[in-house]
């Protein structure tokens, strides 16, 4: 999806930035009983503390459509925590999607427990692309693998969008000199080209979830994307139906012991790709900002030469790739 698509004028964003500076301490003084100190919030083991931790919440809702989709949704989704007796806020967030189902779930974890629940089910209404991974530019595929939202974006052409940090170390170390594309999104609308879409009501909840993760301290939202649910019958079922495109298979093959693992366990999987270019499950992450990581010797997940290696963004910027 065009980067344009998704990053409008900021002329609309700085004129907010100013109205809403005079309201900054009635919306302090209204956020903090609900999740705690907003600012100086503690980084996850082993991170550091970024320039946008401190009143991340705050910066987000400088946007009137941040701050609308906080005050429609705010009882909703402490509800939704309620029904599920899940203690609010969240202190992580996790999303994995299935494509063939056209499921997006929504896990959290709250402080004091090792395990993720699962909140809610978001039905995708709109989905670019077929079964399989992206590999390339314009290809209109999503992808599938184990990602992350790197970050936020409250001025999107389809209301407001979580950007995946696609292409990941295994699709550059494996993509050669492919232009592999990027600008993929989970948004509102109802309407995709390369992205996969929620209704507006729903990327009202889940953006002002992570919003409220980020500002505790979550360094990185794992977003793990799935062609289907890869029990090993429907694994099998799949390589069956895709006979003519082994290699399908076999890329299928080694995203399941991470389905698996989660499955299994409630817990976000450590995971590497190995020298061959495959993801391999190590354990459980310490956390959930743990990135995904490469075993290949230095340089192999570079970006090509001639392609210019994404341009990363802070989580809160509008800007990116």
């Amino acid at each position: 999806m065009r980067l344009t698509r998704h990053i409008s004028r900021l002329v609309f964003g700085t004129a907010t930035l100013a109205l809403f500076g005079a309201a900054a301490d009635p919306v302090r003084a209204q956020l903090s009983p609900e999740m705690g100190p907003l600012n100086g919030a503690a980084a996850a083991p082993g991170y550091p503390v970024l320039p946008t931790e401190a009143g991340f919440a705050l910066d987000q809702m400088r946007n009137q459509r941040v701050l609308d989709a906080r005050i429609e949704t705010r009882f909703n989704i402490k509800r939704l925590f309620e029904e599920r007796g899940i203690r609010y806020p969240a202190a992580e967030a996790f999303i994995r999607i299935f494509k063939r189902e056209r499921v997006l779930e929504l896990w959290v974890r709250t402080d004091g427990n090792e395990t993720f629940e699962r909140l809610k089910n978001y039905d995708i209404c709109a989905l670019a692309g077929e079964l399989g991974p992206k590999r390339k530019q314009g290809d209109s595929q999503v992808p599938e693998g184990f990602y992350a939202v790197d970050f936020f974006n409250p001025e999107s052409d389809y209301h407001l969008s979580l950007h995946v940090d696609y292409p990941n170390v295994k699709d550059r170390q494996t993509g050669g000199a492919i232009n592999l594309g990027g600008d993929i999104y989970i948004h509102g609308g109802c309407n995709s080209d390369g992205c996969l879409a929620v209704t507006d009501e729903g990327i009202k909840e889940l953006y002002w979830i992570a919003v409220e993760a980020r500002a505790a301290g979550q360094q990185r939202i794992p977003v793990h994307i799935f062609p289907a649910r890869l029990e090993a019958e429907e694994l099998t079922r799949l390589q069956r139906v895709f006979a003519d495109e082994p290699e399908l298979g076999t890329f299928w093959a080694t995203l399941q012991p991470g389905y698996e693992f989660f499955e299994q366990n409630r817990r976000i999987p450590a995971i590497v790709v190995d020298v061959g270019g495959d993801y391999t499950v190590t354990g459980a992450a310490a956390n959930a900002s743990v990135p995904v990581t490469s075993l290949a010797r230095p340089g192999v997940g570079a970006s090509p030469r001639g392609q210019a290696e994404p341009r990363r963004a802070p989580l809160g910027s509008p800007g990116g790739t």
